[in-house]
């Protein structure tokens, strides 16, 4: 069943990655949102557990090895089409910590570390619930970078 279809919401692992580099995010390639920057990350697989998810995710989207710190909090996020609900997304972000700050060529998007003091980013080129995710979970309460 297609989360189109899905009566639940479709929980998402978001990764926030911060380095002494910044925050890592990607600029997506495809729909949704193409074109917009947001946290590396993706649907959960059915059965697995939320540190597998998101680290896996990170990995496939990055190359980066990561160690899961624990979850920063939870966004839900609704997309509507001409006033219906189209797609219920529960969006899991999670703090994790990487080692390298060197990330691989990644066929979902550019990747790019942005400097948390002041992300030299075009708000309107964020996704919404990215945004949000950034400015109340991540930018208020950066943890230690690494």
């Amino acid at each position: 069943m297609s989360s189109k279809t899905a009566e639940n919401a479709t929980p998402v692992a978001l990764a926030a990655i911060c380095s002494v580099r910044g925050v890592l995010l990607i600029k997506r390639g495809r729909p949704p949102f193409a074109g917009f920057w947001c946290l590396p990350g993706g649907k959960m697989h059915f059965g697995e557990h939320l540190d597998e998810a998101v680290k896996r995710e990170v990995l496939e989207e990055t190359g980066l090895r990561t160690a899961f710190r624990g979850l920063r909090g939870v966004v839900t996020e609704k997309l509507y089409e001409r006033g219906r609900l189209r797609m219920h997304y529960l969006l899991l972000v999670c703090d994790l910590f990487s080692r390298s700050v060197r990330f691989r060529r990644s066929a979902e998007g550019a990747l790019r570390w942005f400097p948390l003091g002041s992300l030299e980013l075009n708000w309107d080129e964020v996704i919404p619930s990215d945004r949000l995710i950034l400015e109340r979970l991540v930018l208020r309460n950066p943890r230690k970078a690494y």
